[in-house]
């Protein structure tokens, strides 16, 4: 076990050093001098990229609140913010593939005293509703792309093969919890003596978590508004990007952003096993920019814009993070005394 988490760390490090060196050779082959320029006439309204943002986390709160089964939730609205905006900053700064920023949800809902059935079905139900609307994202943003398209026929193809693959997997996890989604963990535990004091000990959450998931599916109405709230998210994303894109000077189409914004979540996805998707992000926003026609210097100071806003997300992220764990540490000093 020590053996396996050795070598993950080394891989996740590797992969940083190889996504940095990939971003610094990126910058060299362009020129620092052009990207300067670039983002020197941002100017004063360099501040305003970190705005919209908070218009894309408040439409994820919404979604993941109407995924609470149950139609008053346990926690305030007000925590849900706090917990998504800590748990978005391990994400930026992890392997988004391990769904680190997942557990932490889940994590942190126990720690202000969320039930771990409630807590746990919630952050499913929000994984859910985000990668179902995820997939409508790309949709669209292929559907208002044909021009572009037309001329990348091979590129829209494996697009469109790309978004098959991914909504296999979504349907499929749909239906598994339609079906119970630890119950074929409890129905291998009762067969393998190894499993089966874990599963003794926490049956009655895991099967409690199911029949809420099971009932949130059935009930249908905060499924469909998780599903609007999330989807209406991916459209903020949208409209960050048409503002970087206007303030580098670039384009006021807001298809155009549209596609950006498809393409990188697109990236993202591709290459969730690199933290902070380094040096891969900046890779994509060269191709998709360079289909779109833009110089290779714009891309990079579009993406350089980007990082901009994600520090300082992350910076409130972890500033949330350090206040719940000082709280928390407040809290178990008052109960001993």
């Amino acid at each position: 076990m020590e053996l396996s988490v050795i070598s993950r760390s080394h891989f996740t490090r590797g992969f940083v050093v190889a996504g940095l060196a990939l971003f610094a050779i990126l910058v060299w082959k362009i020129g620092p001098a052009l990207i300067g320029d670039m983002l020197w006439g941002v100017g004063w309204a360099l501040p305003l990229i970190v705005m919209p943002h908070t218009i894309v986390t408040l439409f994820e709160v919404s979604g993941w609140w109407f995924a609470f089964p149950n139609r008053n939730p346990p926690i305030t609205y007000r925590k849900v913010l706090e917990f998504t905006v800590a748990a978005k900053a391990i994400q930026l700064i992890t392997p988004s593939i391990a769904q680190v920023g997942e557990l932490l949800k889940i994590h942190l809902l126990r720690s202000a005293g969320v039930s771990a059935d409630i807590g746990t079905a919630s952050v499913v139900a929000a994984k859910t509703t985000m990668m179902i609307t995820e997939l409508l994202f790309f949709a669209l943003g292929l559907a208002v792309a044909p021009s572009l398209l037309v001329g990348e026929k091979s590129w829209a193809l494996s697009v469109g093969i790309g978004l098959f693959l991914m909504a296999v997997p979504v349907v499929g996890l749909v239906l598994w919890q339609r079906v119970g989604l630890f119950a074929p963990a409890i129905w291998l535990s009762r067969r393998l003596k190894v499993l089966t004091a874990f599963f003794d000990r926490h049956e009655g959450v895991l099967v409690s978590t199911d029949n809420m998931l099971k009932q949130y599916l059935v009930d249908g109405r905060r499924f469909f508004l998780s599903c609007t709230w999330n989807f209406m998210g991916w459209l903020a994303g949208a409209i960050e990007a048409w503002l970087l894109l206007s303030l580098l000077g670039l384009s006021r189409n807001i298809v155009t952003a549209l596609i950006v914004q498809v393409w990188l979540a697109m990236v993202i996805r591709v290459t969730a096993f690199v933290p902070g998707n380094l040096g891969t992000q900046e890779v994509g926003v060269v191709m998709i920019f360079s289909v779109l026609g833009f110089a290779p210097e714009s891309a990079i100071a579009f993406a350089l814009l980007r990082r901009v806003r994600q520090l300082a997300w992350i910076a409130a992220g972890l500033s949330i993070l350090t206040h719940i764990s000082h709280t928390s540490t407040t809290e178990i000093l008052q109960v001993r005394k």
